[in-house]
């Protein structure tokens, strides 16, 4: 477990994920998506640390993820549940990552339970990401509420939690605290700017002191995503400001 969380979480304990397991739930193709293995490759190429995928795209990439993390999306409900650990083993999953949805009406607190105790077992990392009564619930998702989710997901046995930015630095450090693991923050729909996305970033990461993000649409549904990927290694990894990074999307350099 400790050797696959500090392959997950690099020198300076920031983790930039790309998220692309959209594959197995949107329901129209989307051309990055389709060109799977090459925004795989152009996003490590400009600084993704790790890649949040489904288990076959998963497997079909190997190649083009490489040296990056892989995060595998698995289901958690029956008969899935039994075999997802095993699964994500056979085909290298640095971690797992699933869906709980805190004071919601469906099972899935009591399904992440079961997974919770399987990932431990074979001591593979487990991301929960915790979305209050799920995504249509806009009511349950306060900073109070994000915050009371994490700290579910991480009682489910989650060494890690995905969730939402709460909006500001201050109640998005309650998340944290509450949280007691290292929490990524995930990117949702497409901003209006580029310089929204890098705010979300800056805020998040370097003054609320959340581990990282899991940023996928806002990055290869822009026009330039090696750019954009860039932009955002640099304000997490680099020491970049808002500004400083946002240059590379509005001027990228000559090739």
């Amino acid at each position: 477990m400790k050797r696959r969380m500090n392959r997950l979480l690099p020198a300076d304990d920031r983790l930039f994920i790309v998220a692309m397991d959209h594959t197995g739930f949107l329901d129209a193709p989307i051309p990055a998506l389709a060109a799977y293995g090459d925004t795989c490759a152009t996003a490590v190429a400009n600084g993704a640390d790790a890649f949040l995928s489904p288990l076959g795209s998963a497997a079909m990439y190997a190649d083009q993820i490489g040296h990056a993390a892989l995060i595998a999306s698995v289901p958690t409900s029956q008969p899935y549940a039994d075999y997802v650990v095993e699964r994500a083993l056979a085909v290298g999953a640095d971690a797992i990552k699933t869906m709980v949805y805190p004071f919601g009406d469906d099972n899935s607190v009591s399904e992440n339970g079961a997974i919770g105790v399987q990932a431990a077992r074979y001591g593979l990392p487990f991301i929960a990401e915790t979305i209050p009564g799920g995504f249509g619930r806009r009511d349950l998702h306060t900073p109070e509420k994000i915050a009371a989710g994490a700290r579910i997901g991480v009682e489910l046995g989650a060494d890690m939690i995905k969730t939402f930015y709460t909006g500001d630095p201050e109640s998005m450090r309650t998340v944290i605290d509450n949280a007691g693991v290292p929490v990524v923050v995930l990117g949702g729909p497409r901003m209006d700017s580029a310089r929204d996305v890098l705010q979300v970033v800056y805020d998040a990461v370097v003054v609320a002191g959340a581990a990282g993000v899991a940023f996928g649409t806002n990055i290869w549904t822009h026009p330039r995503p090696g750019d954009m990927t860039a932009a955002i290694a640099a304000v997490i990894h680099g020491g970049e400001s808002v500004d400083e990074a946002l240059a590379r999307v509005e001027q990228p350099a000559a090739v």
